[in-house]
């Protein structure tokens, strides 16, 4: 998977180096130091190729999304927008990643107030000592309507670097996420995957036996022992939500790479610790890396507890701002672990 990261510029980031990556890896640190932002940056390292992982990215904080919002993100002025370096356990090589865009404005000659716009993302590849340059191209379109804009994205055809690694990112900001969580259980049903979501899934309610997807809304039905009338998954509330996406998203991203975005939010403290210790197990089995951020010291002891025999597979780096610029401290998982048990020590 992804050993080194480093993030020359992206958002706030500016120099960020992240060496020695393990198999469980978890961000901490106050409110804008720049954890998301991290999570972002590895998509945008262009490693995946996939346009839905790239929206993902692009609207994973706000509600809506508009033509300013994406100026706001890659501002005029820098080039390239976002300079990456990622290195990969299978090479030596360091992977370099400039991402630069175009903007086009088309305005419809017979309807003034019919307008779109069109931006040309442009991924160029190098690898150290390799002169040769490759690109890859993406296509965020947005069509002007009444008060709100429809968007549409695309990829050229022409894209060359695909290195196929799976990748899932789940972060509860995004508009669209009940559709995405539609098509992964279809992807789940698809591979044969149905039980070992269920068992997850008992965590949270230990009486579900199944669950279908049912009518032209496609709602997410779970069918109880000794419960008649099935319940929808909103029935249950945020939590159960969240943790059939982030379950989906776990079994989806097998042999790949599994960004989560604040994993406490949203799940009562009584099912977090199994929750996180069924996680992390599916991850070992399904040989996924796993990216984190949180802000829960709860979340940080029950990785570290329940990974107590192999705390050789966790680093935690925490994050902050010093002198307008991100700088991170590592720790391994038999340091922190130590520093814990013996000073009580707060890692965030």
């Amino acid at each position: 998977m992804i050993k080194d990261f480093i993030i020359n510029g992206y958002r706030g980031l500016r120099g960020l180096t992240l060496e020695e990556l393990n198999k469980i890896n978890i961000f901490v640190g106050p409110n804008n130091c720049g954890k998301t932002s991290i999570l972002e940056a590895i998509i945008l390292s262009g490693l995946f190729d996939d346009v839905d992982l790239l929206v993902d990215t692009l609207i994973s904080r706000y509600h809506g999304f508009s033509p300013e919002y994406f100026e706001s993100i890659f501002p005029v002025g820098y080039e390239p927008v976002v300079c990456l370096k990622s290195r990969l356990n299978d090479t030596e090589k360091l992977l370099h990643t400039h991402l630069m865009y175009e903007k086009e404005q088309i305005i419809n000659k017979d309807d003034t107030a019919s307008r779109s716009t069109v931006f040309e993302l442009r991924f160029l590849y190098h690898y150290d000592g390799e002169n040769q340059e490759k690109q890859d191209k993406f296509f965020v379109g947005f069509e002007e309507g009444e008060d709100s804009y429809k968007i549409r994205v695309g990829r050229s055809p022409d894209n060359i670097l695909d290195l196929h690694v799976p990748c899932k990112f789940v972060s509860f900001s995004r508009f669209d996420s009940s559709k995405r969580l539609i098509r992964d259980i279809d992807r789940i049903l698809d591979q044969n995957l149905r039980q070992e979501l269920i068992d997850i899934l008992k965590i949270f309610d230990d009486q579900i036996q199944n669950f279908e997807i049912v009518g032209k809304d496609r709602t997410i039905k779970l069918f109880k022992e000794n419960q008649p009338a099935p319940l929808t998954l909103f029935d249950y509330g945020n939590g159960m939500y969240k943790a059939f996406f982030i379950a989906a998203s776990a079994l989806l991203a097998k042999n790949g790479i599994l960004l989560i975005d604040e994993i406490e939010a949203g799940i009562h403290s009584k099912a977090l610790k199994d929750f996180i210790e069924k996680l992390v197990d599916v991850c070992s089995v399904n040989n996924v890396q796993v990216f984190l951020t949180t802000h829960s010291l709860e979340s940080i002891d029950i990785i570290l507890e329940d990974c107590h025999s192999r705390l050789e597979d966790v680093a935690v780096y925490h994050i902050r701002n010093r002198h307008g610029r991100a700088v991170t401290k590592k720790y391994s998982g038999e340091k922190l672990f130590t520093l814990r048990n013996e000073m009580g020590f707060d890692v965030r």
